[in-house]
């Protein structure tokens, strides 16, 4: 399950530094934009980020060290909020919903593992 968080998290950075996301900024002034397009960046990087903690938690899973595979998936799983949170600090900016779907998916995936390493 690590393994499918990693490639989750993977493909959502590369969908949200891809073109393939598609924005409605017909609303938005340039500067909404602008902004936009720099909280998706930051998404990008938590997602990354999120995929580093998923692959340090399989490599202290690999050493027995439990506690600290624990750490590195609860990290892997809030990223994503640091994410969310960029957005509604900026009330004017949907965040877009193709991510929220993503979002959730991976917190998924997270609370899978998180459940399992509780046993």
């Amino acid at each position: 399950m690590i393994r499918v968080g990693m490639a989750n998290a993977t493909a959502t950075n590369s969908y949200l530094t891809s073109s393939k996301l598609v924005l409605n900024t017909i609303n938005y002034t340039n500067n909404d934009v602008v902004l936009m397009k720099k909280l998706l960046k930051d998404c990008a990087d938590k997602y990354a980020l999120a995929t580093n903690a998923l692959q340090d938690s399989l490599q202290v899973l690999n050493n027995e060290v439990y506690d600290y595979a624990y750490m590195h998936v609860m990290a892997a799983a809030d990223y994503p909020n640091v994410c969310h949170n960029g957005f509604k600090r900026n009330p004017g900016l949907a965040y877009p919903p193709q991510l929220a779907i993503r979002e959730d998916g991976f917190k998924h995936i997270c609370d899978v593992v998180l459940d399992f390493s509780s046993l």
